[in-house]
Parts: structure tokens; sequence; C-alpha cells
């Protein structure tokens, strides 16, 4: 929670932006007035004891009464000159959305900073005490002090990351009364990054302030040149520290779009090698026992000794009310409660969850809350009206100083504590569109993004849609933000199996990326990769190397990046992945083995691109029939990734469905067997039973039946999965036609191969009109029709069949 424009107070009262710092003068614009009148007003009382003195007096003696009063007149006119500038400064700070000092016009320093919940630090239960109310609990020292200390006294980029209510921006906060108390502090709004610069750089020693730090990423936010301009040479002392949640971090810096490796995306570039290039520190919620034993010596705080007696939570999150709120939000869904207020907190959660950080407003909440209370009974539940509803919501909880919706900027916000409860439902499908239709293009941009992150891929790929057709209209269409939207456009289709369509509209972005920024421009270069990889879904293997190779060409001769850059290495990255489908794994192999090896150096051995390309490695063993070495890369990319993500994150889940594959290939299906039906049942829990990732391991669960001579079971299984993933997915989806092929895989094994014909054909026919008779697959599946006419003894047909092709 972070307390902004508009945020209320617990009174009540709005929260204005310079609670918690020293005020400004009042009327910058009728001030300016009064200081031209007085310098004006003054010059003129200059000029006219000149004039007086010249006619009545001597030449000498006017002379000296001249000098005199320009004397007199000198130090006032300076002084209102100053003052002038000093409103200039001002105006500049305010229109920054910045906080300005007293008469000074210059940033407050940090010493002045008087309301650490001014800056985003969660309030506790209030305490009065000798009539003095106290919303801020003492400070307990955290078990990563030392390390923040030494990252703040170092100075640059400072990034604190942990679950909300971990106790990040009171750590940060703290750090900077202790060691930087001089330095001008800047606290800009998510809007005024660009206008803050001017300001900023006038300070020799200065903070800046980015508490929630995904409020300020994306295009017209923070970037790596924004931040280098910020921190300036070393003639400046400058810090810039921030905190994030660490499910942002984690969707920022490896997104969870569950692709396979050679896949991963380059959308996020930019905001990837901003988050790489901070000084990053990790606190948890629940804290250690060394922290709690150190706010049990603050025990004669009641707040302080109620959270150290309750375990079952964190101390900041126990002190910001954080499992008081969740209950109370629970609660509200019983029939005649609050069951309105719940749906409305439901989509309010949900709207940060689909990458909306700005508050939205009463009538997006009216609009996208309806679904939620109909699915948990409607008027059955007797719901309240809205207006008591929001009121509700925007009421602190009993026994807590916070509310549930936070009222800002002229719309509201969930309270960030509730985003990361662990057992939050899946985002329905279709709420980020509803969303979407909601918003700007620029919010629905981001939107599509989220979509896009959570796997709801025909969504993202509508909302891009609309988002271009608008941005075209509005902007042009070579303006940067509908190319960043038309290259959205063509990942989605590339992710829903329109191989075609991707490849038209990366041809359209690189087009007009190298009208408006050149051949070898970065942006330019990505559009290039992803054409190639579309090029490779098409079965145009040959093109799709020559593209990968000029990519990495010219990324490797550019001064910017060289052969090192992550942009270079994930180039090399999916070369190597392409030579393994040209037939070239030895080729595959040292590449990829050489780019983990360079991975690990540049970025480290368990950063998500290095057990990525560790990953492909492993395929390529696969591929050269080197399973047990590839079932032990595997096995380690698998334990890595849960080390340094977490056991749910997509790409550990990916990882452990490969090493189930490898079991299969090496005759363990029994072991895969197992491995699957666990895999299948957190797929479930995290992505939902649909999900085309949890489908391709109820895939593998079926292969496996079969290989253990369960047909009859895995013919069921193939014909379940196939029937969902055509409700979900389409009839012509590649994991569609691959379940259909499963089908008649299963049918030939029960010796019904009248009936696995049938099934041949259609996957025959599907993968010529999605792929074209000479992909890859539309070949093999004619193999297939070939193999099951023999069994039926019609050999003429099958030799007449592959003729005619």
């Amino acid at each position: 929670m972070y307390a902004s424009v508009g945020q209320r107070r617990l009174d009540g009262a709005e929260l204005s932006p310079q609670d918690g710092f020293p005020k400004h003068p009042g009327g910058i614009v009728a001030g300016r007035v009064r200081l031209w009148l007085a310098y004006f007003v003054l010059a003129v009382l200059a000029g006219l004891a000149g004039v007086i003195a010249a006619i009545w007096m001597p030449p000498e003696r006017a002379a000296a009464v001249a000098a005199i009063a320009a004397a007199i007149t000198a130090l006032p006119v300076t002084r209102v000159s100053a003052r002038i500038d000093t409103a200039t400064r001002q105006r500049e700070l305010m229109s920054a959305s910045l906080y300005a000092a007293s008469a000074t016009g210059r940033l407050p320093r940090v010493r002045d900073l008087i309301d650490p919940i001014a800056l985003g630090v969660h309030a506790a239960e209030t305490v009065v005490r000798d009539g003095v109310t106290d919303r801020v609990a003492p400070f307990i020292q955290r078990d990563r002090e030392a390390d923040v200390h030494a990252a703040v006294t170092k100075g640059g980029f400072v990034l604190i990351v942990g679950e909300s209510t971990a106790g990040k921006t009171r750590l940060a906060y703290e750090a900077l009364h202790t060691l930087r108390p001089n330095h001008a502090f800047a606290y800009p709004a998510p809007s005024a990054l660009h206008a803050l610069l001017p300001a900023a750089q006038r300070e020799k020693n200065c903070v800046v302030w980015l508490d929630d730090l995904e409020r300020y990423l994306g295009a017209q936010g923070l970037t790596a040149q924004l931040l280098t301009q910020l921190l300036g040479d070393n003639s400046r002392n400058v810090l810039v520290i921030a905190t994030m949640r660490a499910h942002e971090h984690q969707q920022f810096l490896s997104p969870h779009t569950e692709v396979p490796p050679e896949e991963r995306a380059m959308r996020e570039r930019t905001t990837r090698e901003l988050l790489q290039s901070a000084r990053t520190i990790r606190i948890d919620r629940h804290w250690s026992a060394a922290e709690r034993a150190r706010a049990a010596e603050h025990a004669t705080d009641p707040r302080l000794a109620r959270a150290v007696e309750d375990d079952r939570f964190g101390i900041a999150e126990t002190l910001a009310c954080g499992p008081t709120m969740l209950e109370s939000w629970r609660n509200a869904w019983a029939p005649g409660g609050h069951p309105r207020a719940a749906a409305v907190m439901a989509a309010a959660v949900d709207c940060r969850r689909l990458g909306m950080h700005a508050p939205v407003t009463s009538a997006v909440l009216a609009d996208l809350h309806c679904r939620y209370l109909e699915d948990r009974g409607g008027d059955r539940l007797r719901p309240e009206p809205m207006e008591e509803a929001l009121a509700w919501l925007c009421t602190p909880v009993h026994g807590a100083t916070g509310s549930l919706l936070i009222s800002a900027a002229g719309g509201y916000q969930a309270f960030d504590y509730l985003l990361d409860v662990p057992d939050l439902q899946p985002v329905p499908e279709g709420m980020a569109l509803a969303l979407a239709s909601l918003l700007d293009p620029e919010h629905a941009h981001n939107v599509g993004l989220a979509a896009g992150r959570l796997g709801h891929w025909e969504e993202a790929y509508q909302i891009h849609h609309a988002v271009v057709a608008e941005r075209v209209h509005v902007l042009g269409s070579d303006h940067p933000d509908t190319l960043a939207s038309r290259y959205e456009v063509g990942f989605a289709l590339s992710r829903t199996g329109r191989a075609a369509d991707a490849l038209r509209e990366y041809s359209r972005v690189t087009e007009g990326r190298e009208r408006t920024l050149g051949a070898d421009h970065a942006d330019t270069l990505t559009a290039r990769q992803e054409t190639a990889y579309v090029l490779g879904q098409l079965g145009r293997h040959f093109e799709a190397h020559q593209v990968y190779a000029s990519v990495l060409a010219a990324r490797e001769r550019s001064p910017r990046l060289g052969p090192d850059h992550p942009d270079t290495l994930r180039c090399r990255h999916n070369l190597a992945y392409h030579l393994s489908r040209l037939g070239r794994p030895e080729d595959s192999y040292h590449m990829a083995r050489n780019v983990a090896a360079a991975r690990a150096r540049v970025l480290g051995a368990d950063h998500p691109d290095t057990l990525s390309t560790r990953y492909e490695v492993a395929h390529t063993l696969g591929q050269l029939g080197r399973w047990n070495e590839a079932l032990q890369t595997y096995c380690e990319v698998a334990e890595a990734r849960h080390q340094a993500l977490g056991a749910d994150h997509l790409d550990t889940l990916a990882a452990r469905y490969e090493v189930g594959v490898s079991l299969g290939r090496l005759g363990r299906s029994a072991e895969a067997l197992t491995l699957y039906r666990d895999l299948i049942d957190d797929r479930t829990r995290v992505n939902g039973p649909n999900a085309p990732e949890t489908l391709r391991a109820r895939h593998g669960l079926g292969v496996n039946l079969g290989r253990l001579g369960r047909w009859e079971e895995a013919l069921d299984e193939a014909r379940n999965v196939c029937a969902i993933r055509e409700r979900v997915l389409g009839a012509d989806h590649p994991d569609t036609l691959v379940s259909g092929r499963e089908v008649a895989v299963g049918l030939g094994w029960l010796d019904r191969w009248a009936d696995a014909l049938t099934e041949y054909r259609k996957v025959a026919a599907a993968r010529e009109r999605a792929l074209g008779r000479d992909h890859p697959d539309a070949l093999a599946s004619r193999n297939d029709e070939a193999h099951c006419l023999e069994q039926l003894s019609r050999s003429q047909e099958a030799t007449e069949g592959e003729d005619r092709h």
C-alpha cells in the first residue's frame, strides 16, 4: 500500500501530496505577481532618485546620490530576483508532482520526512500515548539490514524485493534516515519521472524514492537510459531506491508466459535489463527466529506483543492487519453480509493482477464485479447496494487502520496484501478482455501483456488487436506504440498456433521499425528474431536459419551489444534451438553448451536465461539419443528452478514435464506415470484444469499408459484431452492435432484400424490446411495414413496416396 494523492486519512479527510513533508508557501502564481510588482517599484524608485539628483544637485553630488540609491536598492532587487528563481523552481517541482520544501524551492532533506506512512509504510493499529496518536510501531532490526545499509552506502540503483507486508518500505525508510539524512529527497508520481530529471540533476546529493516500482515501469516510465540520467556521473552522489512485490518482480524479470525456453520473448527486454542492473536485496514476509526475538524486546508496545505471540504470520504482516483484512473479505461473502463488497473486492484484486497498477473507477468496478457475484450465488446472497459496498470497503477494518479498498486519485485500488494470498482463484477467462474494453489504449496494452503472462492468449490477441486499431487511428501506423502493440498481436498469434498470421504481423513490425529506427536498432532486431521463430513454426527452416544468423551478426557487431550482451546470447540460444530443428543436433548441442557457459559467466549459473539454455542442452542430448544425460540435466534444471524461482513457477513445472519425457524414453514409464499424476495436480492448481500445459501433462500421462500396455485407459485419456483441446484451443491447433493422432495410435494398438484411419485422415487434412503439404508434421501424418492402410491390407491405396502427393 502506498500513500498518494487522494488517499484517505484515517479520519476520512483527503491526504494531500505534502502530508508528511514541509509545506509549500501558498499561492505561487499570486506570489510571482507580487514579486514582479516589488521588483518594478524598486527599479522605479532607483530611477527617480537618479533623475531628481541630476536636476537639483551639482553633478558631483548627483553622482554620489545615484550611487547610494543604487546601493540601497541593489540588495532587495537581488533578493527579489532570487525569490523569483525560487518560485520558478517550485513550479517545476509542482509540475513533477514532487515535494518542495519551505520557500527555498528545493527538494526536502531526508531528515525532514516526518511520516513514513506517506512514503508507503503500512500503518499499524493506532495507539494513543500521552495524548499523541501513534500509527507506526517501533522499528525492529531485520536480518538483511546490513545488506541494505551496504547497498544504500554504495549508491546507484537499489531494489528491495519481498511480498506485501514483508517490511520492505520500512526497512528502506529507516536506512535512509540513518545513512542519508542530509540528502535531497524526491518522490515523484509515476507519470512525472521525466519531469523529475531537471530538479534532481541540480542536487549534488539526492535520493529518488520509487515505492512499488512496478507502477513506474513501461514505455513511458523508468528505463535504463532515464536511470543513467538520474544517477549521472561520479560528480554527484545519487541513490535511486525502490521496493517491489516479489510476484511483480518475477513477472517482469522472468515472465510467466509458460513457453518452451526457445520461444522466450523479448518484449520486456528493457525492463528485465533495468531490473538486472539493480543491487537487489530480498526480504521474507515470515520473520526469522532472531528477528522475532528482537521484536519481543519491544513487548511493551501492545501491537508488537500481539504480533510476536501469533507466529502464523510475519511481524509486519500482523502489524499491517493483513490477516484481519483477508478474513473480513472472506466473511463478507455470507448471505446478507456484504457480498457485493466481496465481489467488488475480487474484481479490484484481479484488476491489479491484470496489470492495472493505476486506480480504477467505481464505474469499472461496477461493471466487472457482477460476474464474481453471480458465480457465488447472485441475488440469493442478498447483495447490498453498490454505494454501501464501496463505503464498507473504504472503511477501516475493525482492529486495523487501513481498509480493503483504497480510494486514490479518482479511483480505487485493492490493498496489496490481498494480491499475495496463496489460494486466490485464477483470473476468470474473459475478465482481461472485459477490463481492457473499459480502458484507454495505454492501460489496455498493459492488460493484454498481463493476459499473455497468465496464458490467456486468445484474450491477449483480441486486446492487442483492438489497441492496434485505436493507435493506428490516433498515432499512425509507424508510431513506436502502434508497432509495439502490433508486435504483441504477432506474439499472441504465434502462441495460438496461427503462425502464418503471426508472420504477417512481425513482417509489418520489422518494416515499420526499419523505416523509423533503422535496420540494426535493438527493437528492429527483436522483431526480425520473432519473424525467424514463426518461419520455423511454418516449416521454413532454411529461411529461419538465415534470419537468425543475420540477426546474430548484427548483434555481435553492435557497439551497444557485442558478443556477450544478454540479447546476443538470447539470439545464439535461439539459433542453437533452430539448428536442432534443421536436423543438426550435434551443432545445436555444441552451440547450446557454449551459450550456457557464457550465460553462466555473464548472468550467473542460476539465472533463468542460463537455466533455459541448459534446458535446451538437455533437449539436444535427447535428440542425440543420450537420454541418461538428458534426464540428469533436466533434473538439475528442475531443481535449480525450484530453488531460484519456486516450486510453482511455470518454468519449474516445464522442466518437471521434460523429466517425465526422459523417464518414458528410458523405459521407466511407471516412474513417469507417477511424475505426471503429481504434475497434473500441480498444473491444475496453478493454471486450471483446461490450461494448455495441464493438458500437455495429461497427454504425457496417456502416452505412458500406452507404453505400459494399458491401451484402453490411454485411449480414454487421449479422447478426453483431445475434446478439451478442441474446445479450448480450436480444432486445428497443433496440440489438438497431436491429441487426435494419439487417439488414432490407441485405436491402432487396440486393432481398430478402420477407426484409426478415420482419425489419421482428419489429422492429416487439418495439418495440410494449417501448415501446408510440405511441413514436416503434414508429411508425418501422410506416413501415418499409409501405415494404417497397410495394416488394413490396402497397400495399393497407400502407394497411390504417396504418388498423389
